[in-house]
């Protein structure tokens, strides 16, 4: 007399929407740029790419914070903490080797990396508060 219960396993676009570390994606394509010497603030489209990019990226970062198991929020910080260490390292990177006179010195930083800088730092904050947040409600801690 009983009953089962088929539970079916998260495949499809949801799972990877929810398992891919989309932040890194804000890091990597300054740094893809860089390699085939392209400089966002001459190319504009670009930059423009790479703002949409960084909007994409806070909303499925957002929403997959939304609702949240212990190992999806351990990696989900696991991969800000990452994309912090990363983006900094990229950008000190750019400063160093913009106003070096040894190397290139062709890619300046501009405002697109300052955006991207701070998609990772939003990132960083919102997604482990929104996290924490939707565990205090689900355990009915919240107010």
């Amino acid at each position: 007399m009983g009953a089962h219960i088929m539970v079916k396993d998260g495949g499809g676009i949801g799972a990877f929407l929810g398992r891919f570390p989309w932040v890194l994606l804000v890091v990597a394509y300054p740094a893809v740029l860089y390699q085939f010497e392209v400089d966002m603030a001459s190319q504009l489209h670009f930059g423009f790419v790479y703002i949409g990019l960084g909007v994409f990226v806070l909303f499925v970062e957002f929403f997959k914070s939304g609702d949240i198991n212990t190992a999806s929020f351990f990696f989900d910080l696991l991969w800000s903490i990452t994309a912090v260490m990363l983006g900094t390292a990229l950008l000190t990177w750019f400063l160093i080797e913009g106003n070096s006179s040894n190397g290139p010195g062709w890619q300046q930083v501009n405002y697109f990396h300052w955006f991207g800088c701070a998609i990772v730092l939003g990132d960083a904050i919102i997604s482990p508060f929104n996290a924490f947040r939707t565990a205090l409600r689900n355990l009915g801690l919240g107010a």
